[in-house]
């Protein structure tokens, strides 16, 4: 017979989270509180759900995108290394329906989740509600912030730096003879975004570009149909022969904009795309992109939520990864006119 953890928590009157903690064997519950909700156990009578799951290892993986870039790939990457790792790991998925990341985390853990991976979201939302990610360090939740952290807390982070990737980009594009590169920069309230941003500004102050007029060469947008032709046309209309674009869909419209002006690219524009995907690798151009080491932040992911199971500390460390620049068809050597 099976019990939830659920059950457990209302007989004793505390939280699925220290229940979860007590099955676990995990340090930071009384001993009082121990020795009640392991009574409440043997009085209901049969194997908690979350004394399974920590024997099969389950752990819950939530996969949201508020504008970091955390595509299905990433996903992927963090499923397999899970797997490799003898756990169990259990996908939530708003791409697929899925609740957001509080009642979803809470439905995992109810059934005996002993720990927690997000990629993308809320926690990476400069303007989102980020008390539910508190109240999981609160309680000593083991989990992992695939994508950084856009509040101050003592969680495991793990990211790559888009800063420093967007700057060799640019400074690739300078080598390349293009003297006004713009960026189309996506939500300006992802924690992503913003550091894209400030490595795009940080290249232009490395170049010489005075302060004042980097500021005119970012076109602030939302990423959906129209944006990017939209903020393209703009930024040519300021003489940029260069693009950095925060997504792939972004590119896109960059790419109607040249055309609806008879230009070609790499030939009059060319572009760059943080991220990669399908779409960046097999459009026409395909596109050379900022591409995050997917396959390590997902290895280091699993390690790490393994290591917080396992009882270490969590910390406030935020592990960076640095991405590659790979150069495909969409950049070429700037036009002389």
């Amino acid at each position: 017979m099976s019990i939830r953890l659920a059950d457990v928590a209302d007989r004793t009157g505390v939280s699925a989270a220290t229940v979860s903690r007590v099955l676990n064997g995990r340090p930071g519950v009384a001993e009082a509180t121990r020795t009640r909700v392991l009574g409440a156990v043997e009085t209901l009578g049969g194997t908690p759900v979350a004394t399974r799951a920590s024997r099969g290892a389950m752990v819950g993986v939530l996969a949201q995108d508020a504008g970091t870039g955390a595509g299905s790939s990433l996903v992927d990457h963090v499923l397999t290394a899970l797997h490799r790792r003898g756990l169990l790991p259990v996908l939530f998925s708003q791409a697929h329906g899925a609740p957001k990341a509080e009642p979803a985390s809470r439905k995992l853990l109810s059934h005996g989740a002993s720990g927690l991976v997000f990629v993308g979201g809320d926690h990476a939302d400069t303007a989102a509600d980020h008390d539910f990610f508190r109240s999981l360090r609160d309680a000593d939740i083991p989990h992992v912030l695939v994508g950084g952290g856009a509040f101050p807390v003592q969680s495991a982070r793990i990211s790559h730096d888009v800063e420093w990737g967007i700057g060799k980009a640019v400074r690739q594009l300078s080598d390349l003879g293009h003297a006004r590169i713009g960026m189309i920069s996506g939500p300006a309230r992802s924690l992503t975004c913003g550091r894209r941003r400030d490595g795009f500004l940080a290249a232009l102050h490395s170049l010489g570009v005075p302060a004042a007029e980097s500021g005119t060469r970012i076109e602030h947008v939302q990423d959906f149909d129209g944006a990017g032709a939209n903020a393209a046309e703009s930024l040519m209309d300021r003489g940029c022969t260069a693009l950095v674009c925060d997504s792939d869909s972004l590119a896109l419209g960059a790419l109607r904009a040249a055309r609806s002006r008879s230009l070609s690219v790499p030939g009059d524009l060319s572009l760059v795309v943080a991220g990669d995907s399908a779409t960046a690798r097999h459009m026409v151009p395909s596109l050379t992109v900022v591409r995050p080491p997917e396959e390590k932040m997902a290895e280091a992911a699993a390690d790490t939520l393994m290591m917080a199971v396992s009882g270490t500390p969590l910390t406030s460390l935020e592990l960076f990864f640095l991405p590659d620049l790979i150069i495909r068809e969409s950049t070429g050597t700037a036009p002389s006119f």
